[in-house]
């Protein structure tokens, strides 16, 4: 019995301490697992605050982008109303110095007559003071007669004629000249405005153009390249399949009647031509019919028989890379700043407006599900609706849309699928 308590003692002396120090471990475990939890809080606080200020800054560059973008818009739109104002006062210019040389051509002619008629009337003049003492009165007076008196009366009564006739004619030739002189007076002084006026779009223009260029720095250091650029690209061409899917709904009730017109027009003309036959003489189409037909017919076959909008150096072509897997849907042609852009074929004006991307854009329906578009402009000359000629001048070429150098974007769609523009074009 003894034994078994003094067993008993040894065992419970050793136990305890063992018993001691794993509490004291499971504490400080618990403490460190208490830490961590704390750490790990504190971590997913700081990540999350990091997250959330990550997004409030893409948020405001894209803010900031996006105010870019309606900045360049508007910088373009004015360079755009700049550019017509200038052409307008250069054509008004042009007219009006052609003007003024004729007027000029006018007074020279009419102060070389006023220069003859007073030499004439000096002669006249001169004669009559030389015969003076032999006037008719005193011929009469005197009672002479004879055949002699009957010239020298006749010779009077001519040079008195032909006097009255030189004065008034130089009369005439003064107050022409007189009003002449006056026309080119306000011609000159509407020189002067128009020249004062052109000086003032010029300092506009180059306002505009630093102040767009300013914002272009500013998108680029805003963009972050690459995919962000992607993302835009893909932007851009879905904005303008929306801009023309929408352009095409508020016409397709004008299209569609167009288009039946110029069906029913084809059978008359077909008719009337068949008649003409019968008859061994033929049918010549009115200038109305030419134009409906052209306007309704499409583009045709892609065989090079419609003119280039603008002459220049094919910087892009259809299928190149663009970025990524992103390739050109039409082509870039360089050309000189302000030249004209010309519809290819004859059409009506779907689209006129800026769209992103692609600055100045103007879009010409052609009948047929085909159009054709020309982007980048500098300035565009034709509204929603119009009808336009091929080869008739409908943009200027630009950089807007944030290029680098002055080109035109060119396409064609048929049936809304991008073509390659160029089999169209005859060579260059």
């Amino acid at each position: 019995m003894l034994c078994i308590v003094l067993y008993s003692s040894l065992f419970y002396s050793y136990l305890l301490p063992f018993s001691s120090h794993a509490a004291d471990t499971l504490s400080s475990e618990k403490k460190t697992n208490n830490k961590n939890q704390v750490d790990n809080k504190v971590q997913l606080k700081n990540l999350q605050q990091g997250i959330e200020e990550k997004e409030k800054s893409v948020k405001k560059q894209k803010q900031q982008h996006h105010v870019l973008l309606e900045r360049l818009r508007q910088q373009e739109n004015n360079i755009a109303q700049v550019s017509r104002t200038l052409r307008e006062i250069q054509s008004t210019l042009t007219q009006l110095n052609k003007d003024m040389a004729d007027v000029n051509t006018s007074i020279s002619q009419l102060e070389k007559q006023q220069s003859i008629q007073q030499t004439l009337l000096a002669k006249q003049l001169n004669a009559a003071f030389k015969q003076g003492k032999h006037s008719a009165l005193r011929l009469i007076l005197n009672g002479e007669a004879g055949r002699r008196n009957e010239r020298i009366l006749a010779y009077f009564n001519y040079l008195n004629h032909a006097r009255t006739r030189s004065i008034n004619t130089l009369k005439k030739i003064r107050t022409d000249l007189a009003g002449q002189k006056k026309i080119l007076v306000q011609k000159k002084h509407r020189q002067t405005t128009l020249l004062n006026e052109k000086k003032d779009q010029q300092q506009k223009w180059e306002t505009a153009r630093t102040a767009r260029k300013q914002t272009l720095t500013s998108l680029e250091k805003s963009l972050q390249k690459d995919q962000q650029s992607l993302t835009e690209l893909k932007s851009n061409e879905r904005r303008l399949r929306n801009k023309i899917a929408n352009a095409e709904r508020r016409a397709k009730a004008r299209a569609k009647k167009e288009a039946q017109e110029a069906a029913r027009l084809r059978e008359q003309i077909k008719a009337k031509k068949q008649q003409a036959e019968k008859t061994g003489s033929q049918y010549t189409l009115s200038e109305n019919e030419r134009s409906l037909m052209a306007r309704t017919g499409g583009l045709g076959p892609p065989k090079g028989q419609t003119i280039w909008p603008v002459r220049g150096e094919i910087r892009h072509r259809f299928g190149e890379a663009l970025q990524g897997e992103l390739r050109w849907k039409g082509m870039v042609i360089a050309a000189i700043e302000g030249r004209e852009v010309r519809a290819i074929a004859y059409g009506r004006v779907l689209l006129a407006d800026w769209l992103q991307g692609y600055g100045l854009m103007v879009v010409v329906e052609h009948g047929r599900g085909d159009m054709s578009l020309y982007g980048y402009n500098q300035s565009i000359l034709v509204n929603v609706g119009d009808e336009v000629k091929a080869g008739q001048a409908i943009a200027l070429v630009g950089t807007s849309g944030g290029q680098g150098q002055p080109s035109l974007y060119f396409e064609i769609r048929r049936q809304g699928q991008a073509m390659n523009p160029q089999p169209w074009l005859d060579t260059p």
